[in-house]
């Protein structure tokens, strides 16, 4: 069985960039970190931007396309998001390719790539699912709700990187505005620690067994919480739980 290698170079506020192999096949998921840190990354593990085959973007947020220039600077490859991204990335000199919601593109040989919308603030944000023949990961932050349309996109998924934002209770007692709060805490805003859990105690059920916690807040939560908020609602052992951290050069093999 093919194995799915994963680098989450970072993961948060500051800025989001995962790589992932799959089938053979090298790509990231947005471009909101530093070329340097990005190219620095995955170097450390014999791998560089000039070897990657596609890049997907889920939203044109500034923590996810603000290192699009630098970054396609170095690549040959296409960019691939929906049409509401596009503006977001003008200034790239790369060839950038339109998907379409929930139509599954055989984008190279053997791997089906599938995007899909969740509510958010920013128009047509999406995520990913990516399958091969006997393999599948799925990709969903920046998330108001898990709607039931979209939670069934990831069933399936031998791994699943997924928002665990923040801790209810810190952002009620944080630093932040009311008014920013409550975007947060909206159907248009982010997945809260509890939101997180109850999903991939949903996802476990159907068969799922590695999760990534991706996207948490640097004010309204930690890696502790968000891991403990998903261990009290699961407590299975057998779970893989993987805490994204803000900056990282881990390489997960799964």
């Amino acid at each position: 069985m093919d194995e799915i290698r994963i680098i989450p170079i970072g993961s948060g506020s500051t800025g989001n960039c995962f790589y992932i192999e799959i089938g053979g096949y090298r790509f990231l998921i947005d471009m909101g970190i530093g070329y340097k840190k990005v190219r620095d990354a995955l170097a450390m593990h014999d791998r560089s931007l000039e070897e990657i085959d596609a890049i997907f973007l889920t939203h044109g947020h500034y923590d996810h396309v603000k290192a699009a220039e630098p970054i396609t600077n170095h690549t040959v490859c296409k960019v691939y998001a929906n049409r509401s991204v596009m503006y977001s990335i003008r200034k790239t000199k790369t060839e950038r390719v339109v998907l379409n919601m929930y139509e599954d593109i055989e984008l190279f040989p053997g791997l089906t790539v599938r995007m899909f919308k969740v509510p958010h603030d920013f128009a047509y944000t999406c995520g990913y699912s990516f399958r091969t023949a006997n393999r599948k990961v799925a990709y969903v932050t920046d998330c108001g709700r898990m709607k039931e349309q979209f939670l069934q996109e990831l069933i399936g998924a031998d791994v699943v990187i997924i928002e665990s934002n923040h801790d209810v209770e810190m952002l009620k007692n944080g630093p932040y505005p009311k008014q920013l709060q409550a975007r947060i805490r909206s159907e248009a805003g982010h997945l809260s620690n509890d939101e997180c859990a109850e999903t991939i105690a949903y996802l476990k059920e159907k068969g799922t067994s590695h999760f990534l916690l991706a996207h948490l807040s640097l004010h309204n939560n930690t890696p502790e919480i968000a891991l403990e908020t998903t261990r009290k609602r699961i407590n299975d052992p057998e779970i893989d739980l993987y805490v994204c951290p803000d900056e990282g050069n881990d390489l997960l093999i799964y």
